[in-house]
């Protein structure tokens, strides 16, 4: 069956919504203030890990935001010179969370072309894997190098015509396909610098990433936690997003999935979350909070329910953030998550997830392996 997905952002964006009346709107608010009265949370947004400011993406690129958040604190950690003399100058670093998008682009749409348009998808959406990809494969630039786009949908709406018509005439030569692309990208973003200056030095984007920064994409492994892979095997998240079909996440039992990410916070690692935010637990987060609705897992969030959920579509992939903090209050985990929706959401743009939330609807996580327990690590690369 043909498969083509680049356009159904589009359709479905313009679906219309039915009306809600003032009565239920009032009865949803009563709801919703109900629902977080009685959480006992985390009342400060302190965290020992160092990390950026708050941003605000555009379109669906919360894959790259965060995981570019994640990259930032990494090269703090990593580069203590760097970072002291950021916090001397009282600057910060802020790497190009769009730079990623444009080479992502170029890459979907190389494969879209690959495939003729068969099973393929060409959205905005993406994974945390996108981004070291792409910094191994193009490297990375400072946000001064790449400056932010000004109309992110009069983009993307281009670069979906380009794809319609190739459609439209099934003509899909790969070169020619990626040169229409780019020469959209190139007008709305920018044309990816092939030098930058950094220091008073010059060096390509990859010397950028890796050599300044100190940023190794190989050292980021995606974990997850599903009974549809082999335990302790590493295998694909069949999640739209994973549009070139990525196979490489760990999967570990549910318990392991949980340690990992406490012990990497725990320990000053940041750690992106790939998580569903459609849940009412989470888009109710005027509170700054993401809890489990009373009736998501009434016997309580475990293996079983979590694969259930993801299966059978209660569990989506539409939002990636970065924690920073792990907390226990009164015997509940809590994860302060650094998000990109603005300082104007949750608590001045961050949010307090809940363990049971994180439980069943983080459906994985991108950690540094040095993170990781050793043994458990040596047992995934065995």
């Amino acid at each position: 069956m043909r498969r083509s997905l680049f356009f159904l952002a589009a359709i479905s964006a313009t679906l219309a919504l039915p009306a809600v009346s003032a009565a239920q709107t009032a009865q949803d608010a009563a709801e919703r203030e109900a629902f977080f009265d009685n959480i006992q949370a985390p009342n400060w947004l302190g965290t020992d890990i160092e990390h950026t400011s708050i941003k605000r993406q555009q379109g669906g690129t919360c894959w790259s935001f965060s995981t570019v958040a994640m990259l930032e604190s990494e090269a703090l950690r990593l580069n203590q010179p760097m970072s002291a003399a950021l916090r001397e100058a009282k600057t910060e670093l802020d790497l190009s969370d769009y730079y990623p998008v444009y080479w992502a682009y170029v890459e979907k749409a190389r494969e879209f072309a690959r495939r003729g348009g068969e099973n393929a998808r060409f959205t905005d959406g993406g994974l945390s894997h996108d981004v070291t990809w792409v910094v191994e494969q193009y490297g990375m630039v400072p946000e001064t190098d790449y400056v932010v786009v000004e109309d992110y949908g009069a983009m993307r709406k281009e670069l979906n015509g380009v794809l319609t018509r190739h459609e439209e005439i099934g003509y899909w030569d790969e070169d020619a396909v990626v040169a229409e692309i780019r020469e959209v990208l190139d007008r709305h973003l920018a044309p990816p610098p092939e030098t930058i200056m950094v220091a008073g030095r010059s060096m390509t984007p990859v010397e950028y990433a890796t050599d300044y920064l100190g940023i190794n994409p190989d050292a980021y492994w995606e974990i997850t936690s599903y009974t549809n892979i082999p335990m302790y095997g590493r295998g694909e998240l069949d999640v739209p997003d994973n549009w070139w079909d990525y196979d490489g996440y760990y999967n570990v039992p549910l318990d392991d999935f949980q340690q990992v990410t406490n012990a990497a916070l725990d320990a000053g690692y940041s750690v992106v979350f790939d998580m569903d935010w459609g849940d009412k637990g989470a888009s109710w987060n005027g509170a700054g909070l993401a809890v489990l609705a009373p009736d998501a897992a009434p016997g309580g969030p475990d293996q079983a329910v979590r694969q259930a959920d993801l299966e059978e579509g209660r569990t989506t992939d539409d939002h990636l953030v970065l924690a920073v903090d792990h907390r226990v209050i009164d015997g509940y985990d809590w994860y302060l998550i650094k998000n990109s929706h603005g300082t104007g959401s949750g608590r001045r743009g961050y949010v307090w997830v809940r363990g049971d939330y994180m439980a069943l609807r983080v459906l994985a996580v991108m950690v540094h392996k040095d993170a990781i327990d050793p043994e458990l690590a040596g047992r995934l690369e065995g």
